[in-house]
Order: C-alpha cells, then sequence, then structure tokens
C-alpha cells in the first residue's frame, strides 16, 4: 500500500485540564518571560477534562486525512491500555495505524496539559516508550509514500539521517518540524539536513536560536534561515503571523482575530495543512499559507489537539480570506 503522506514522531495519550485558578504571571525567570502559576497545598477546580491521541505525529496524521490525503503514522507505543486507546482514537480520525510499533517493555507516553485561561498551557510531560523509536523498529518495507512528515525524534540523529537516506533513495519528499532535541545537536549536523528537506518548519524561538541572530532582527532571522534550507522554510510566529520563503521569494500571512481557547496542537495544524497545500496546488506558497492559517486557527478555537481540525478542504472563498503578501528579506 501506497499512502500520500507518512508522519513520523511521537503518539501519546492526552489530557487537558482548564481551570481559572491556573494563573499566568510575567516573569523574566524562564523562556518566554511568563510562568504558569497554581496555589500549593490546596484542591483546584477544573473544567471537564478532554482526553485524546496526541504527539505531532499523530496530530498531523489527522490533519492530512481530514484534509482527504491518505496518512499513516509511524510512532512507538506500549503493549498497554493507553497504547491501544491511542490507536482507536486515531483510527476514528482516519488514519492508517499499521505502521505503528508496539513495545513489550515500557508504557505508552502521557501528557497532561494545565491550560490556563488565555489558552497557553504547561505540559507535564511522561514520554515513555515514544521517545525510543530506532533505526531497527521502523517498517521500512512498508512506508511507501509521497512524503514524509517528520516531527520531533528525541534528538535522535541516527535514524533522522536513515529516514533522509530512504526517502533520497525511494524518491519520497520530506516536511520536517523538528523538536528541541533535535535543533540542540548544533549547525554541523543540521545544515546538511535543511539543505535536503523540502519543506521546513521552525517557531520564532527556534529559528532565532537556530540561526544564531537575535530574535528581534525577524528579517535577518528569516534571511539566514532561508539561504539554509534547500526547500521551502516556514516560520510561525502565533499571533503575529506566518512566513514563508522559497530561494528569495517570500510571503507573510495576516492572522485573523479568532479567540485563543487551547493553543496544544497549533503548530502540527499549521505545518500539516501547509504541507497539504503544497501537496494538492503543485506548491502553491499563498494558497499552503492560507490553508495552514485556516487550520490553525481552527485548532485553537477548541480544546484538544485535534477536535479543531478543519473536516474538509475548504473552498476558494474562505482561503482567500486570508491576507498573504510578498515580504522582502534584501
Amino acid at each position: 500500500m501506497k499512502f500520500n503522506v507518512i508522519t513520523i514522531g511521537s503518539a501519546v495519550k492526552d489530557v487537558f485540564v482548564q481551570s481559572d485558578k491556573f494563573y499566568v504571571e510575567k516573569s523574566e525567570r524562564f523562556p518566554g518571560n511568563e510562568d504558569a502559576c497554581f496555589v500549593l497545598g490546596g484542591k483546584i477546580e477544573v473544567d471537564q477534562p478532554v482526553f485524546g491521541s496526541g504527539g505531532g505525529a499523530t496530530n498531523a496524521a489527522a490533519t492530512f486525512a481530514k484534509l482527504g490525503l491518505k496518512s499513516a503514522v509511524v510512532a512507538k507505543i506500549g503493549d498497554d491500555v493507553t497504547g491501544k486507546e491511542v490507536v482507536d482514537d486515531i483510527h476514528q480520525h482516519g488514519v492508517y495505524t499499521n505502521l505503528m510499533v508496539t513495545s513489550a517493555k515500557g508504557g505508552t507516553g502521557y501528557s497532561t496539559l494545565l491550560t490556563a485561561a488565555n489558552g497557553q498551557r504547561t505540559a507535564v510531560v511522561y514520554r515513555g516508550v515514544s521517545k525510543d523509536l530506532s533505526v531497527k523498529d521502523m517498517p521500512w518495507s512498508k512506508m511507501q509514500a509521497d512524503w514524509f512528515y517528520m516531527t520531533s525524534l528525541g534528538g535522535n540523529i541516527p535514524l533522522i539521517k536513515k529516514i533522509f537516506a530512504f526517502a533520497a533513495k525511494n524518491d519520497i519528499k520530506i516536511a520536517w518540524n523538528p523538536g528541541s532535541l533535535e535543533l540542540d545537536k548544533g549547525s554541523k549536523i543540521l545544515e546538511p539536513l535543511f539543505k535536503r528537506t523540502d519543506i521546513l518548519s521552525l517557531n520564532h524561538d527556534e529559528a532565532a536560536l537556530v540561526s544564531k541572530v537575535a530574535r528581534k532582527d525577524l528579517r535577518g532571522i528569516i534571511k539566514k534561515m532561508s539561504s539554509l534550507v534547500g526547500g521551502v522554510f516556514v516560520l510561525t510566529d502565533g499571533k503575529h503571523g506566518t512566513y514563508a520563503c522559497r530561494d528569495n521569494e517570500c510571503f507573510f500571512a495576516h492572522p485573523t482575530d479568532v479567540p485563543v481557547i487551547n493553543a496544544t496542537g497549533s503548530g502540527d495544524a499549521f505545518g500539516s495543512a501547509f504541507t497539504t497545500g503544497m501537496m494538492q496546488s503543485d506548491g502553491d506558497i499563498i494558497t499552503s499559507l492560507r490553508l495552514g492559517t485556516l487550520n490553525a486557527e481552527s485548532v485553537i478555537q477548541v480544546v484538544g489537539a485535534k477536535e479543531g481540525i478543519l473536516n474538509r478542504m475548504p473552498g476558494s472563498r474562505r482561503l482567500a480570506s486570508i491576507q498573504v503578501e510578498p515580504y522582502r528579506i534584501h
């Protein structure tokens, strides 16, 4: 069986816990200059918890499936009740689960997402076996696809290099949304991989870290990262919009003023929908930015990483509602 896209990364169980008793305080002690706070030693009333599958690979695969593509997930789960719940949930979103890897040693990953009233959250994460996906685990003979969509792989560079080599040998394109453990590996390791990446997606902070350009110099960051990536470079900047560049051609997508109920999964939603747009529009960046923005903004308006995913490709009028304009980096 050949898939349109196979996502590779983590699969975990998510529980979203929301309360107006979770406070956000300004602080310079941590990145982002904000702390998540709650009273120690007491009981906190919460809203109805929301359960579902999580992890970048499953979130992205759900978007691909709902937008009409045949998608499958490669991720590692435990041989336990939680793992079965994750597989069942992914399957309900229309994703093929026959490439999932089950481990008899260790448990399925689990995330508790403490969500404040402004939609921002702190994740308490048990990664379980999701972090242990290895070269020998991969169902290589079954990984027939037009695209691979890679999310965080726990900094496993040997596995990442093997995926790139396999993709090159089998004429498979790669979209990559690396995690912090990959980005910490440094330019000597990352830059050769970036040159072989068809779509690289980073947020503003990640791009500043990798480019070694001051965070406030957004244009400089985008210019540097665009020079490092062989294909399209995407920079997401939350409520400030999104940028995408190929060669010397760059565009900026304006956000719309939608309420943020929960930001979890928004990056996965944007990246996978942007990639869908590139696949279905013959590489049109403007269409892809619009589709990514619509999907991400739909996700942040509800609790859960998958509940708000678009159920179908939007029509041309809805796509055109997202304003996109050229962005100069020279």
